[in-house]
């Protein structure tokens, strides 16, 4: 798994969101174990909260395929990938080390589960792309994560999750205005 640091671009882009927050509005965080992660989580955060690592928002595990240009991979495996230049799970007849769409989507439905039972608690998670696409699908129940948008980075979804287990959509992949 490519384990990268924030780049400068990632870092103002965290710092730009972190003015965008009133960290004190939420309760816990949780971030993805990859270090950009855990940094976006540390700029957001200032200090104030414990920040929690759930190894259940780390991004989906391409296996070999890590850390490989995707122009190469779209070149070479055209048939795997859809007019977004997503992966289509059926990438996996060519990577026998990668994770599973299912086990990723069952991973992210495990975290919203556990976080439901924290009441009225508000909490942030900070993951990656494919990770936040998964909250939308299972969520929402979308048929097929190539219907769904990829966020932009530090990008912000909103989700509410009721006492009786219904599962609500605020916004998705927001930039700015933050609420």
């Amino acid at each position: 798994m490519t384990d990268l640091p924030l780049n400068d671009v990632g870092v103002a882009q965290a710092e730009r969101l972190s003015k965008e927050i009133n960290i004190e509005d939420f309760d816990e965080i949780y971030t993805s174990p990859l270090i950009r992660a855990k940094q976006t989580a540390e700029i957001l955060n200032h200090g104030v909260h414990d920040v929690k690592v759930d190894e259940r928002l780390i991004e989906a595990r391409y296996g070999s395929w890590d850390g490989a240009s995707e122009a190469e991979l779209m070149s070479e495996y055209p048939e795997v990938f859809d007019e977004n230049e997503f992966l289509f799970p059926e990438y996996k007849k060519y990577v026998s080390d990668g994770e599973d769409y299912d086990d990723v989507y069952k991973r992210v439905d495990e975290f919203i589960s556990d976080m439901s039972k924290k009441g009225d608690k508000k909490i942030m998670a900070v993951c990656h792309g494919f990770i936040s696409r998964s909250f939308l699908k299972v969520i929402t129940g979308a048929q097929n994560i190539s219907a769904i948008v990829q966020p932009d980075n530090a990008g912000v979804s909103k989700y509410r999750l009721s006492k009786s287990g219904t599962r609500f959509l605020t916004y998705y992949g927001r930039q700015t205005d933050i609420d």
